[in-house]
């Protein structure tokens, strides 16, 4: 007759056998998002102007890399030793990682789509500067340590009794039951998540109808434009900082006799020409584009008036599509997390509110329960995908990068 250790080893090797799909998924979801969130952090750290965008992006992306490099692993882990964990302190420490990397990335897409809401929906009125969106994401992670602190108490090893061939079996399972937790929780990401999906319907319909009334404006206006109508631009060339996207965006080069660096103040997007009213602060120009403009040969210093009306032109169009690009890449990512935490709080509230739901699924039924509720993990890896396939700054950077190691190998 198998004794009681015989049975838990046998009972944890086929829950083991069962979830290996889910646990191959995971490990491959740990590989993909330890090397995406990497380049991310390369890219957006060292290679990216200086923007509200910038700062946010390295805060989703810090808060991936940490989970890549505790909450999954301790996810498969504990897959690998469900009915008998062996440590009571990693139980702790990886459930605090767990709800901190879900917290901290919640707070930073609410965060971003107040950001997105002022941008498109306000653009003359307060706006985020890219100083406070530095601040903010400190803030950011101080909630997440305050809202995880509480998981390392009302988490840990367990024992439960296992019915296993007609015989108990005493297991050892990381968990809890903090019911009225995960139900307080749940009713603050449900009022978030409905803020922040109404503030997106606006942002959507601004983006859809302004979009096409300032290509119709920008259109029919555009031969119209006179020299004294774009003066107010040629004052704005001499400002001493060239404006990202989102703020200020420091750059190296420096103005010449021959060369023409455009400055433009943000700040003095308003005095524009009345065609340009109603569009959002941010503005973009990329100085090696902007060199490309005729200047007046007796004043290398001053732009011919045909070409203040292109640089206007310019300005609007290139501020308008960084714009869209922005908020459609956090749109996309903040679409993906309100479906999937939902997801988990629903089935962690389920699991929560008593454990023996859990232990009357057979092994598939689990496999298939786990692999739902670490669906989560997706918003760890997606990132470098979206930025990758819609952000032309980082697939120019990635491409940059590429040729590098190239050259680097042909060398050898």
């Amino acid at each position: 007759m198998a004794s009681e250790a015989d049975l838990l080893m046998e009972l944890n090797s086929n829950f083991k056998s069962a979830v290996l799909p889910v646990t191959i998924f995971i490990g491959f979801e740990v590989a993909v998002g330890f090397v995406g969130n990497l380049l991310v952090l390369y890219v957006f750290l060292f290679r990216y102007h200086t923007c509200n965008f910038r700062y946010f992006v390295l805060c989703l992306a810090l808060i991936d890399f940490i989970s890549t490099l505790t909450t999954m692993p301790g996810e498969i882990f504990a897959q690998q030793n469900w009915y008998a964990y062996p440590f009571p302190v990693l139980c702790k420490v990886i459930s605090f990682f767990n709800v901190y990397t879900v917290t901290g990335e919640a707070v930073c897409l609410y965060i971003i789509a107040v950001d997105r809401y002022l941008k498109i929906c306000m653009p003359l009125g307060w706006q985020i500067r890219p100083r406070q969106a530095l601040v903010l994401c400190g803030c950011i992670h101080i909630v997440a340590v305050v809202m995880a602190i509480p998981v390392s108490f009302l988490w840990g090893v367990n024992s439960h009794t296992e019915t296993y061939k007609n015989m108990s079996v005493n297991s050892t399972v990381c968990s809890g039951a903090p019911y009225g937790y995960v139900h307080t929780v749940e009713v603050i990401v449900w009022f978030c998540n409905l803020i922040v999906f109404s503030m997106y319907i606006d942002v959507a319909k601004k983006l859809i109808l302004g979009g096409s009334r300032f290509r119709r404006r920008t259109g029919s206006h555009r031969a119209d434009f006179s020299t004294a109508q774009c003066s107010s631009t040629e004052n704005a060339l001499s400002s001493d900082n060239t404006r990202s996207e989102d703020g200020c965006c420091s750059t190296s080069d420096k103005l010449t006799k021959t060369e023409l660096d455009i400055k433009i103040d943000v700040e003095q997007s308003s005095n524009l020409s009345t065609k340009c009213n109603g569009l959002s602060s941010d503005v973009v120009i990329k100085v090696e584009d902007v060199r490309k403009v005729k200047t007046n040969k007796k004043n290398p210093g001053q732009v011919n008036s045909n070409s203040s009306t292109l640089i206007t032109t310019a300005i609007v169009h290139q501020k308008e599509h960084h714009v869209e690009q922005k908020t459609l890449i956090m749109l996309i990512l903040t679409i993906i997390f309100i479906i999937t935490v939902v997801l988990y709080l629903f089935l962690l509230k389920t699991i929560s509110s008593s454990y023996h739901i859990l232990q009357k699924m057979d092994n598939h039924a689990k496999a298939a329960y786990f692999f739902f509720f670490r669906l989560m993990f997706i918003n760890h890896v997606i990132n470098p995908i979206i930025y990758g396939c819609l952000d032309q700054q980082f697939k120019a950077v990635l491409l940059d990068v590429k040729h590098s190691i190239l050259r680097a190998c042909k060398r050898k």
